[in-house]
């Protein structure tokens, strides 16, 4: 076979296949190269046109020998092709059957479709879908045109790293946004969820809070209480109302006793709970100071009560700590009875006590409202018969009921730590039976009841809905209205209690490792705020909660305090070696320190103050503040000097011959030299002459020489300003 017969067999080949087409071929010496496209299925009457243009595929390579070579070499190189051939043919059979399909989608160019031009394939076994407009849309990808919004859930506590995760977010990328808004933490940094909620509405996400449940707790086993156990239980009241307003006398005259007596400074530092036996029946009392730094006692007393009395004298009226106890019951939804105390005064005045309280709409029944006003008298007892009969009828009016069966169920009035009992709570029962020996649960502390006492401090085995009670054998002092559930199962209080420990400190963890704005990075201002360390300790915990939360109302812009330490009991050897450590100022609250402490203390030389009313303490504390705050400084202007003539001498410098036109110019106080009301020089005087004696001072429209320390640039014109400075003591309000 020549290589004219081999060149018309290769060519008819390609034309036969409907898939593949002669792209070159060469005589002579030179290379025969023949390419096949596999990808594309093409009209005939387009296939010159393409050939040249269209990249190829695939292509098979049939190099000429040259002249050198021999004939059977040729055979060998041109047989090649047939087996790949053979394939060509098989593929080309099975795309015939498509070729009428596409010879139809060719009717439609791509611009007609609004389809961009599909980027040509090397896999040719693949079917083309170039020409089928449904197979290209389902796999071109469009990017979004707004960003994808998402709801995140924020616990109450969350860390960096899992808010990034919650937003699909780079950790980093989120520490930089938290930067923006001013918000300094760490990856591992815990936020709180208000922090955490503000990142998120910054992100434009939506954020909702979520409260972590209990599991364990929900499941604690409680009693079902059956409305046929219900049965009527005595009424709690909670007496109200300003400072020496006669609260607690009006509760000793009804108890026969002398509780007055015993509180320090005659006020009243922490709720005390009492039931009294009167002829209308048992009723428990609960007694609430009214100074103002025990708002949160007297908000947790009206909580758990069911009556409110508001006692009121008739000589002051309606006081600040009045208004409080007001707004208290209002916002309990409690019914108030009041009081008006002190109407044995020569200066009682009841009605105006009804009017002032009328204006903050306390109506009194008689002016066709809902309250009930009685007039008393704690020291007589006027009027004592009439508020328990109106504390009878409002208790008939709510229909009070309880159950005694089952697990007993009471809120914290008081807790403190007693150095033989250990430490004890004031409980209240509100429904069930409290026994000894009962497992119970009180906030995050729990314990096994090893006795019980009565407000006469009498033990008991037992104490119904409505008995107020203190306890002991709790693993430490709860907190003021913690909830009390008691039950049979040791190991599940164990659990709930330890559980309740490991979140109260990681929210004390939470509160140390504080969030930093950047307003606080602000390197401009090298002043310093001048913080006072305190370390307190009270006999009771609602105490505690009362003197912190007063003191970190003090608000200063220069100085400041923070309490290292707060607690129950008397100072002891550890507490002195804290505060000796965070060098703090010891302020013991009805407590004392023990005989090791007082030694250390004394060792030490370290600030130890007691006190056992808390208007006192919150004083001291302020004067302490007051004693770190620089004076102001109060500049007053006394004279005025005019130079008239400057005269020159070789000992003193420059003189300047003045005039004192306002005041008096006195040598020994700071100077000012003005140049067109311009201060051009502030100093101080070298010497002040009348004629040539020297003077201490000289009186408005007398002449007089003055010489300017430092300062030799005094020209005619100038005024000389004598002022005076002043330093004021500072104090925090």
């Amino acid at each position: 076979m020549t290589e004219k017969d081999i060149k018309k067999s290769l060519s008819l080949k390609s034309h036969k296949n409907t898939g593949t087409k002669q792209s070159k071929a060469t005589t002579g010496s030179k290379n025969v190269t023949i390419q096949v496209r596999r990808k594309k299925i093409i009209k005939p009457d387009s296939l010159v046109k393409e050939a040249s243009s269209t990249p190829v595929s695939s292509e098979i390579e049939i190099k000429k020998p040259t002249e050198t070579l021999k004939k059977n070499k040729i055979k060998t190189e041109v047989s090649k092709p047939k087996s790949q051939n053979k394939n060509l043919d098989q593929l080309t059979s099975k795309k015939k059957a498509k070729i009428d399909k596409d010879e139809k989608m060719d009717k439609f160019d791509n611009k007609e479709l609004h389809l961009k031009e599909p980027k040509p394939k090397k896999n040719t076994n693949k079917v083309s879908t170039k020409s089928d407009p449904e197979l290209i849309s389902q796999h071109q990808f469009e990017k979004p045109t707004e960003p994808i919004k998402k709801e995140i859930e924020i616990p109450e506590s969350i860390t960096v790293s899992e808010l990034a995760q919650k937003i699909s977010m780079k950790s980093s990328e989120l520490i930089k946004v938290m930067m923006n808004i001013g918000v300094m933490a760490t990856i591992n940094q815990t936020l709180d969820q208000d922090t955490a909620m503000l990142i998120v509405d910054e992100l434009g996400h939506t954020a909702s809070s979520i409260k972590e449940s209990d599991d364990e707790e929900m499941s604690l086993p409680i009693d079902e209480i059956r409305a046929d156990d219900l049965e009527p239980r005595a009424p709690i009241v909670t007496i109200m109302g300003h400072v020496d307003h006669g609260k607690t006398s009006l509760l000793d005259y009804i108890r026969k006793t002398k509780v007055v007596n015993s509180e320090a400074g005659g006020i009243t530092q922490h709720i005390g709970a009492y039931r009294v036996t009167t002829g209308k029946g048992n009723i428990t009392f609960l007694d609430t100071p009214g100074h103002a730094a025990f708002s949160a006692m007297r908000a947790r007393g009206a909580q758990v009560t069911d009556i409110v009395i508001l006692v009121v004298s008739a000589d002051d009226g309606v006081m600040p700590q009045t208004e409080e106890a007001i707004e208290h019951a209002q916002a309990a939804g409690v019914p108030m009875i009041v009081a008006v105390n002190k109407i044995d005064k020569e200066n009682a005045d009841p009605e105006k006590v009804q009017t002032e309280l009328g204006q903050k709409n306390v109506i009194p029944e008689e002016w066709g409202g809902d309250t009930i006003f009685v007039r008393i008298s704690a020291l007589t007892g006027e009027g004592i018969d009439q508020l328990l009969e109106a504390i009878s009828l409002q208790s008939e009016i709510l229909e009070l009921k309880a159950s005694s069966k089952g697990s007993a169920i009471g809120s914290v009035v008081e807790s403190s730590l007693d150095k033989g009992r250990g430490p004890t709570a004031t409980v209240l029962v509100q429904s069930g039976t409290l026994n000894k020996k009962d497992y119970v649960l009180v906030g995050k502390e729990f314990g096994r009841i090893r006795a019980m006492y009565d407000e006469f401090n009498k033990e008991i085995v037992s104490a119904g809905p409505g008995c107020p009670v203190v306890i002991t054998g709790l693993s430490g002092t709860p907190n003021v209205a913690d909830q009390l559930i008691a039950t049979n199962d040791e190991k599940k209080v164990k659990d709930i209690a330890s559980l309740r420990e490991s979140k109260q400190k990681e929210i004390e963890m939470q509160a140390k490792q504080k969030t930093f704005s950047i307003d606080n990075f602000n390197l401009n201002d090298t002043s310093k705020k001048k913080i006072i360390n305190l370390l307190i300790k009270s006999d009771v915990q609602g105490s505690v909660e009362a003197i912190n939360s007063t003191l970190y109302k003090i608000k200063n812009d220069d100085v400041g305090l923070e309490i290292i330490y707060s607690g129950v009991g008397g100072i002891t050897e550890s507490d002195v070696n804290l505060a000796a450590s965070s060098d703090s100022k010891i302020i013991g609250f009805n407590v004392r320190a023990d005989s090791k402490a007082k030694k250390l203390i004394e060792t030490n030389q370290q600030d130890l103050y007691y006190f056992s009313i808390i208007y006192e303490l919150i004083d001291h504390v302020k004067q302490l503040l007051s004693g770190l705050l620089e004076p102001d400084i109060k500049e007053e202007i006394i004279g005025i000097a005019e130079v008239k003539d400057v005269y020159r001498s070789s000992k003193i410098g420059a003189i300047a011959g003045s005039i004192v036109s306002e005041g008096v110019i006195q040598k020994d106080q700071p100077i000012r030299v003005l140049r067109d009301n311009v201060v051009i020089f502030e100093g101080e005087l070298e010497s002040l002459r009348r004629f040539k004696d020297d003077v201490k001072e000289v009186q408005s429209g007398t002449e007089c020489g003055i010489g300017v320390k430092d300062y030799n640039d005094v020209k005619p014109g100038d005024q000389i300003e004598v002022f005076k400075r002043t330093e004021i003591k500072r104090t925090i309000q």
